[in-house]
């Protein structure tokens, strides 16, 4: 039976954070139950993209300061590091609170710009993963995720946490080659099967709701969960936000994969009940299968798809430049760089690689007139 603890903590308060961190690791055992002390242990934040912590889409830096204790109390030897979707993974972390945490805690920023590959036997789908060499070099993984909303996924915890192992350029790669939301997370799966932390704790304290990961709205869930298991972990996130797990596939997968269970929780702390949040804003209906590149009417007037607010666009090209595809399916008209980008729907892969990298906010994704009748008709399943 695999064990969630749920904490109740309604603010970043160090103290107070380090506290409950404490209790959950204490109802689990001990942390040197989990992580002998002669391990090498990697801190794994989500460090998505260069955002203030205020803005709920990285792991909040009082979360990070607080484990980083936890570990010095226990006398751990550790680094810390993530691959952001865009940028270089040191200015990130300076953005995100996280760098200077470390200066004053003297802890080292591990290598998550160069890689080596590392292959998996029995995969699902991808058995090649470029892997930061940060990950390799370390004896175990502490994940920290961050609660939030996901255009592609519906969710992201910490299944889909795992992904910032692989570095930089080469996740844009596997958006590009993994075309929709099952194929995509059966790499995942397989990526979780070849990278396998050993401890979870998600940052709930502040969450995101909307047009996550990245561009969502700060909602307070004023919780932290810690597990050992990533599938029940995101499981119990999904029912905090009123979600079927069923709906998941990282967590329906990650259990046909052994990557953990969801069926047979055991809840210790808080209770679950009590920090249910009815009114989370996500999308409920179930992810659809189709490749966008092979059902056109579909791709241009019917599926989820990113708008941009032309009227807010700063023209930056950064939208641009993290579209996966060779071929790309948003570009400036005639290369005007002096206009506002514009998609090619029927190229489109549905990634939402543009949204997530936007550092403007500007890129939505939303369900066209034309499918929302159909959906709400229930004429399309």
């Amino acid at each position: 039976m695999s064990k969630v603890v749920v904490l109740k903590c309604d603010e970043y308060n160090l103290l107070k954070v380090k506290d409950k961190i404490n209790e959950g690791l204490n109802l689990l055992g001990g942390i040197e139950s989990i992580i002998p002390l002669e391990k090498f242990t990697l801190l794994k934040p989500n460090l998505v993209s260069a955002a203030a912590p205020e803005k709920a889409a990285t792991t909040h830096p009082v979360i990070f300061e607080a484990i980083s204790q936890i570990l010095i109390d226990h006398k751990y030897k550790f680094h810390y590091g993530d691959s952001p979707g865009f940028g270089n993974p040191t200015k990130v972390s300076e953005k995100c609170g996280l760098k200077s945490v470390a200066q004053r805690l003297n802890i080292e920023e591990a290598d998550f710009v160069n890689s080596k590959k590392i292959s998996l036997q029995n995969a699902l789908i991808n058995k090649e993963f470029d892997i930061a060499l940060g990950v390799i070099k370390s004896d175990a993984i502490i994940n920290l995720p961050k609660m939030k909303s996901h255009a592609l996924q519906r969710t992201t915890g910490a299944i889909k946490n795992t992904f910032g192992v692989v570095t930089g350029f080469n996740k844009g790669a596997m958006h590009a080659k993994y075309t929709n939301a099952f194929n995509f997370a059966e790499m995942i799966i397989d990526l979780n099967k070849l990278i396998i932390p050993d401890l979870h704790i998600m940052d709930g304290i502040m969450a995101m709701e909307g047009n996550g990961p990245r561009n969502g709205n700060p909602v307070k869930m004023n919780v932290i969960l810690i597990s050992t298991d990533p599938v029940a972990m995101d499981a119990v996130f999904a029912k905090l936000i009123n979600l079927d797990p069923e709906l998941l596939p990282l967590i329906t997968y990650g259990e046909r994969m052994g990557v953990g269970s969801y069926h047979d929780i055991e809840l210790l702390g808080d209770n679950l009940e009590d920090l249910i949040n009815i009114n989370f804003d996500i999308v409920k209906t179930p992810l659809r299968t189709e490749d966008m590149t092979k059902v056109k009417l579909l791709a241009k007037y019917v599926i989820r798809r990113p708008y941009i607010k032309k009227s807010e666009c700063k023209k930056c090209g950064i939208c641009v430049k993290a579209c996966p595809l060779d071929d790309k399916a948003i570009s400036f008209k005639n290369n005007d760089k002096t206009t506002v980008p514009v998609y090619d729907y029927l190229k489109c892969i549905r990634c939402y690689c543009c949204q997530e990298m936007c550092p403007y906010e500007v890129i939505d994704v939303k369900t066209p007139i034309i499918g929302k009748i159909i959906y709400g008709l229930k004429l399309l399943k």
